[in-house]
């Protein structure tokens, strides 16, 4: 009896040791967190040059925010003046009030604003675009006065919205424009551009964001021609055109994709050699002659390159008729044959970044660096209800930190 029962125990430390490991493991993982100081829905992470300083922009809570690209300090986000005060709804008089930036692009030169200026139905209480803006600057420092430039407004030909009528009682309003730019680490290969649909044509047509001079529906700038669009999933149609939505600079000039997200393994010192485009969760790179491809976990939404790796950033938003994918972030290595494989992260960004979140853009700030050396940034959002909100908005990674935690 006596061995019986020792069994039995030696048996149930064992099943219960087993079992926790798992607990452990993620108690390991998890850190302490720090204060969320950069939050919101972040659509992209830009880069912009200031004088010699490199430095990053975003439109978060608090309005336009930037950062040096060496600056590893928690907290350290500046809020860059704008031109208008910040949307805000007046509960008193049930009015919209200000401005609210979509999303921050940049060329070589001049950093952009996209802003709406939002109203509502008074009967049904729908929240819609009334007013599209496209603001511009060229920033020279960041203590000095920076003159804005209202570009364009309430320009249907540049940003036109589509309202549609779902049923008697439902009703969206989509945005028939896409912004895309480069993005790339080396100040001259930056380009932004706007892609908009004519319904009268049924054509998307492209602008590049150039200067500062102003225009209207009757003065608009030459549109930009693309000569051809990297499709990896054409379709057969005999109309079918592919349709640009993302652009990367790549061995002396711009190569367009169909696909939702693009980059190249350009550093700050050196020209890219590779470039990278997704379709779905397939994740494709090439030397601009071999093309090489790696299956992710699900639809791609972001990527980033550091000296040994490529980050992956996971999860697909959804719309009036589907529904969102799975999210989360993820990484890929080059193996002994200089192909891609997947592989787990050293540290806590699987744990923190689950595939409950959606990572609507990533960045590494130091892309001339190995991924653990790296400061990486990563804008993170979810999709429903829960109890999560708290981390929405900027992540990031720091070397001297060793771990993915809130900014």
């Amino acid at each position: 009896m006596k061995k019986t029962t020792l069994f039995i125990v030696l048996t149930s430390i064992l099943f219960i040791t087993g079992c926790q490991q798992p607990i452990y493991e993620a108690i390991r993982e998890d850190v302490a967190p720090e204060e969320a100081t950069v939050s919101g829905d972040i659509t992209n992470i830009t880069r912009y040059t200031i004088g010699s300083k490199e430095y990053l922009f975003l439109a978060a809570d608090g309005g336009l925010r930037y950062k040096q690209t060496d600056n590893t300090k928690h907290g350290s986000w500046s809020r860059f003046p704008v031109p208008f005060s910040l949307n805000q709804y007046n509960y008193d008089d049930s009015t919209y009030s200000g401005e609210q930036i979509l999303t921050v692009l940049a060329n070589s030169d001049y950093l952009y604003l996209i802003t709406a200026k939002n109203a509502h139905t008074e009967i049904e209480g729908y929240t819609y675009p009334a007013n599209i803006k496209l603001w511009g600057a060229k920033i020279t420092s960041t203590t000095a006065k920076t003159d804005w430039t209202l570009v364009t407004e309430n320009n249907t030909v540049l940003f036109p919205i589509a309202e549609t009528e779902i049923s008697s009682s439902s009703t969206y309003y989509e945005s028939k424009f896409r912004v895309f730019q480069t993005n790339a680490p080396q100040q001259a290969h930056r380009h932004a551009f706007v892609r908009s649909y004519n319904s009268t044509d049924k054509k998307w047509h492209y602008y590049e964001l150039t200067g500062l001079d102003e225009f209207d529906e009757s003065t608009m700038p030459a549109e930009y021609t693309i000569s051809g669009i990297i499709d990896p999933s054409p379709s057969s149609a005999e109309d079918y055109v592919p349709v640009a939505t993302s652009v990367v600079y790549f061995n002396g000039g711009l190569k367009f994709f169909t696909s939702t997200v693009a980059t190249t393994n350009e550093s700050y010192v050196a020209d890219a050699n590779l470039y990278y485009y997704s379709d779905s969760n397939t994740l494709y790179y090439s030397d601009g002659t071999n093309t090489s491809s790696l299956e992710g976990k699900t639809t791609i939404c972001s990527l980033a390159t550091t000296a040994d790796s490529i980050i992956i950033g996971y999860g697909y938003p959804g719309s009036n008729t589907s529904s969102p994918k799975a999210g989360g972030i993820g990484r890929a290595a080059y193996n002994e044959n200089g192909k891609l494989e997947l592989a787990t992260f050293d540290n806590n960004a699987t744990f923190q970044i689950t595939s409950s979140y959606l990572v609507f853009a990533l960045v590494n700030a130091t892309p001339e660096k190995k991924e653990e050396d790296s400061n990486l940034y990563a804008a993170v959002t979810f999709y429903g209800t829960g109890s999560g909100f708290g981390n929405i908005g900027l992540w990031s990674y720091y070397p001297d930190r060793g771990n993915w935690n809130r900014e």
